[in-house]
């Protein structure tokens, strides 16, 4: 990444930048000494408000164990502002997260959770709201958690009402995109946290902050890979309405620390500090066994046990037999499959225009040749999707040439509906002489190109996608084919229905799916595991 100062330099009088520690969306952090050699974090806030900034003043005498201290708001002679914050010589939390993707042990989730509370209550307490709470921003020093980024929290004003939207879309409340603001917007942030330590999987992912947000919005969380006895937590912080969820944080932490005590370790055995700084990356976490006072000096030292890093108290069972290498897929292999989906696509799309007739037919408007027509025509738009991919993988680029080659391949398309519908490029005018206006067929040709080259419609088709049939696919088709439908109110000659584009474009996507191949994901090994050694 790229930051505006380098090594060496003193934009800030008194201080001298040693290197670029991140950017985001406030501004960068640098890494920074004083003149008397006191190590400290520089944050450059960029495009921030007045009110902004006097919210970043109600921070600087804030003091608590579990929040980075915030020194100093200081002004260069650019004119622009600079916040200087303890420097936190350890990981983030992310890090460890990243670390264990099947989640923290339980009892480390509880004490790792109780001080992430008693630093969001000692901000609520002086009404202030983070709005930016995620594993990113919390970090571990010697064994304490430190939540930081906090300098540009927000006063709670007596509206909560704000035009700007700020935050994490993954960790973001439903209300923040009205621009209402609480304490509750920390909490539900403080569940996704929880979550995340848990299964070491997000509640809501997608493939764009739209997509995310949208869940947030309006999915209910999957909590089946939770354990049992915290999906009422979870749930309750979790809730659309924020009134539902916990009054305070502090509620929020009593509510974990009794679920964590149910499962949690004989109370001779307590969590010792993990990741104190840097823990390298593979190490095995290591918790210390309580020293007891000395019984008989015959008793033998405790042998080292074998604890389970996920949640369920007994973990399953591993099998390390090594997994046969996948073959590459071959370009031969792609075009064998490539005509297979093609032979098959036309089956699926007439399985899937039965329900279509029956509703057709209730309407008492049923005609075969209109039912033929979208029969052809979805499958058309099934082989244009089918040779556009051209066997492209799931996170392939947004190429300019892809999208090309797909609204090409559907002007064709276009050229067969317009064929299929009479094909008569001009229509006579009152005498029977000259044309007097387009045929609506030509508005055919334009709407097909643009709806195949409007979406990425290759995930669709890619071998390695996350699942076999995904419902956003279909919406998204059934979205840019109602979208670019609203064009065909402002053609010259206004004829047919909006279902001859919604209906094909919507088969298709459902037919490419069912008939493309696709391979599972590959599945990952059991649970890391933890070793309890004696004092």
């Amino acid at each position: 990444m790229k930051f505006t100062y380098r090594s060496g330099q003193r934009p800030l009088d008194g201080y001298t930048l040693k290197r670029g520690v991140g950017q985001g969306g406030f501004g960068e952090v640098y890494f920074a000494v004083s003149d008397g050699g006191k190590e400290v974090a520089l944050k450059l806030l960029k495009g921030h408000s007045d009110v902004e900034l006097r919210g970043v003043a109600n921070c600087l005498n804030m003091k608590h164990p579990n929040l980075v201290h915030v020194y100093d708001l200081k002004e260069d002679e650019h004119g622009d502002k600079w916040l200087v914050m303890e420097y936190v010589l350890g990981e983030s939390m992310s890090a460890v997260l990243h670390r264990h993707p099947h989640g923290l042990p339980l009892n480390l989730v509880g004490e790792w959770f109780a001080a992430l509370a008693r630093a969001v209550a000692h901000l609520h307490d002086r009404g202030v709201v983070h709005r930016d709470l995620k594993p990113a921003n919390i970090f571990i020093e010697a064994g304490t958690l430190k939540v930081g980024d906090y300098g540009l929290c927000k006063s709670i004003s007596v509206s909560q009402k704000q035009t700007r939207t700020v935050g994490t879309v993954h960790y973001m409340a439903p209300e923040v995109s009205t621009g209402n603001y609480s304490q509750r917007i920390d909490i539900y942030a403080c569940g996704v946290i929880l979550h995340e330590m848990l299964t070491g999987k997000l509640p809501f992912d997608g493939e764009s902050d739209g997509e995310i947000l949208m869940k947030h919005l309006t999915a209910t969380p999957d909590l089946s890979g939770v354990p049992e006895a915290f999906r009422p937590v979870l749930a309750k912080a979790l809730d659309k309405n924020p009134l539902r969820r916990y009054g305070s944080v502090m509620e929020m932490a009593k509510a974990v620390e009794a679920t964590v005590a149910q499962g949690a370790p004989p109370a001779d055995v307590p969590v010792a500090a993990v990741a104190a700084t840097a823990v390298p990356r593979g190490i095995p976490i290591v918790v210390a066994r309580k020293p007891e006072p000395p019984t008989t000096p015959a008793a033998p030292p405790p042998l080292p046990v074998a604890v389970a890093l996920a949640p369920p108290p007994k973990p399953p069972v591993v099998d390390n037999t090594p997994l046969p290498l996948a073959r590459a897929v071959t370009w031969r292999d792609k075009v064998v499959s490539g005509l297979g989906s093609m032979l098959a696509a036309p089956l699926v799309a007439l399985a899937g225009l039965a329900p279509y007739a029956l509703i057709v037919n209730g309407t008492g408007q049923f005609d075969w040749m209109h039912l033929a027509k979208v029969f052809f025509v979805t499958t058309a738009l099934s082989w244009a999707v089918l040779l556009g991919s051209c066997g492209a993988s799931f996170a392939a680029a947004d190429r300019w040439w892809r999208r090309l080659v797909l609204g090409a391949l559907g002007l064709g398309v276009g050229v067969l509906a317009y064929w299929l519908g009479g094909w008569e490029p001009l229509r006579a005018g009152a005498d029977g002489g000259s044309a007097s206006s387009l045929d609506p067929g030509l508005f055919s040709v334009l709407y097909f190109g643009g709806v195949l080259a409007a979406g990425r419609w290759w995930r669709a088709t890619a071998r390695d996608r996350k699942e076999r049939f995904g419902l956003f696919p279909v919406l998204a088709a059934a979205f840019w084919a109602s979208v670019l439908l609203v064009l065909k109110f402002f053609w010259p000659e206004n004829t047919g229905s909006a279902a001859d584009g919604i209906v094909p474009a919507v088969l298709a996507v459902i037919a490419v799916q069912a008939v493309s191949p696709w391979t599972p994901p590959t599945p990952v090994s059991g649970p890391k595991k933890l070793r309890l050694r004696g004092a």
